[in-house]
């Protein structure tokens, strides 16, 4: 996986953190269905997990499928597959120390249609590595899909200013 240098050095990592404020868009009208509630719990094990590397826990939070994945920027940022996705998650975990990531999504969208979801948002974020702090800004797309009773990442996308901008 070629992906994994850039993965590394464009931060997508403190990008995945933005997460639990996605689900603030869900539309009031699934909140009484329970989809919102289901979705910020999902959301919020993820930046959870992330923030203290624990790559079991998020493991859990992404489908079975071998269609499942995350997609960056570049043309080699796709890892699909739980060997993949695993692979990617334990290379971004050298990149940032453990709890100092945060973020400010500054943009939202969302919505539920039966057992999919997707959600959408534009975030500035930063985290550390050592007594290095960095900031950049990401937008982030997400689909989820309940199977089961329990809703499941199926896609997770990322993409940021790699030129020009500030980081």
């Amino acid at each position: 996986m070629t992906g994994f240098s850039l993965v590394r050095s464009i931060g997508w990592s403190a990008g995945l953190l933005f997460v639990t404020i996605l689900c603030t868009p869900v539309c009031p009208a699934q909140a009484k269905s329970g989809a919102a509630a289901e979705l910020a719990a999902l959301l919020q094990k993820h930046d959870e997990a992330l923030n203290q590397h624990d790559l079991d826990a998020l493991m859990k939070l992404y489908s079975p499928s071998p269609k499942t994945v995350i997609m960056g920027t570049g043309p080699d940022e796709r890892f699909q597959g739980a060997d993949q996705i695993k692979a990617a998650y334990t290379e971004i975990f050298k990149d940032f120390d453990k709890g100092t990531m945060t973020h400010n999504c500054y943009w939202k969208d969302g919505a539920v249609v039966g057992t999919l979801a997707w959600l959408a948002a534009e975030c500035k974020l930063s985290d550390s590595k050592g007594d290095k702090k960095r900031e950049f800004e990401l937008n982030i797309s997400v689909v989820a899909e309940k199977t089961g009773g329990t809703w499941r990442f199926v896609m997770l996308h990322y993409s940021n200013v790699v030129g020009g901008g500030s980081q």
